[in-house]
């Protein structure tokens, strides 16, 4: 095949589109700008959750992206080597036309993405689904799909049956990051109870208190489902990171059956002047950017993951599959 292999360098573009159009990334109003709601793959309960949504007109219905016209590259936005063949992988794909900004697509411009491997004989076709960040006109093609090699895979980009583009991505046997099945790493991330000592360990500014009162190691070892939130509404690289904690924090509130833990992924202080160093946990889980949201099951295994983007509806429907 001829397509030329979408690098990282592709992939930090689309990353760097994304924090060029949205316009902050602190936390957005949890009412009325929280990411679009959308659900992603073949399987019925996500399917049911979108239909929901579009029933109830969220989704960004009138602010749609633009017609797939004119020139169009297919950028997966997933981070290098974060997909693998353990379990279902969350793939996100944008279309780009002219100009870094021009993110295509919406919600009611479907199309089907079709995994190919180039090393094998494994195809499989996954119906895209729309989400959008709180920008207008920014959003990616969201599938699930489980990888049954490692290697190259070609990923094609469809609509009502025309090729929009293609690129390639590169899937690894074991990521560096806790993947599906995995054990969650027991890492001793910082407490805090008091205003004062979560403020000094958070810079959202409307923490939730129960997210800082546990660290992960405790988290993972009572018997309980945990979410873990990585991200930072102060200094987030990606301006995704206020919008996805109001995220999680809409899919737990009233949740007394599981445990939250946020982590700010740099130390605070040398974050004030610029430098921005990961924490200790950051280094522990593996992870090179942010924000990512875990769902961990009552065992301790990672049961879910999410890179980047991502809807209320996705993960309260991860949390309902435990």
């Amino acid at each position: 095949m001829n397509h030329p292999l979408r690098t990282s360098v592709l992939v930090a573009s689309a990353v760097a589109a994304f924090g060029l159009v949205v316009a902050s990334c602190g936390g957005t109003d949890a009412d009325d700008e929280r990411p679009a709601t959308v659900t992603a793959g073949d399987r019925q309960q996500d399917r049911d959750i979108q239909d929901d949504v579009q029933d109830e007109g969220q989704g960004g219905g009138e602010q749609a992206g633009r017609s797939f016209a004119g020139p169009l590259d297919v950028i997966v936005a997933n981070s290098p080597d974060t997909l693998s063949t353990e379990g279902e992988q969350r793939v996100m794909t944008a279309l780009l036309g002219d100009g870094p900004n021009a993110f295509l697509g919406g919600p009611d411009q479907p199309v089907t993405v079709r995994f190919a491997s180039v090393e094998g004989e494994t195809v499989g076709e996954v119906d895209g689904a729309w989400l959008t960040t709180n920008a207008a006109a920014l959003g990616v093609y969201v599938t699930y799909y489980a990888f049954d090699a490692p290697g190259l895979w070609e990923v094609i980009v469809t609509s009502e049956g025309d090729e929009l583009g293609q690129a390639l991505i590169n899937v690894v046997e074991t990521t560096n990051q806790p993947n599906i099945g995995d054990p969650a790493p027991a890492s001793d991330s910082p407490t805090g109870i008091t205003d004062e000592e979560i403020a000094a360990i958070s810079t959202d500014p409307d923490p939730v208190a129960g997210f800082y009162d546990l660290s992960i190691a405790d988290a993972v070892a009572n018997g309980r489902p945990t979410v873990i939130a990585f991200a930072t509404p102060a200094f987030c690289q990606t301006a995704l990171c206020g919008p996805t904690l109001e995220s999680v924090k809409a899919a737990t509130d009233g949740r007394d059956d599981l445990d939250v833990v946020h982590v700010e992924p740099y130390e605070l202080e040398k974050a004030t002047r610029g430098d921005f160093t990961p924490v200790p946990t950051m280094e522990e889980w593996g992870l090179a950017t942010e924000p990512w949201v875990f769902v961990i099951d009552a065992t301790g295994t990672v049961a879910a993951t999410f890179e980047g983007i991502m809807s209320t509806e996705e993960l309260q429907a991860a949390i309902d599959r435990l």
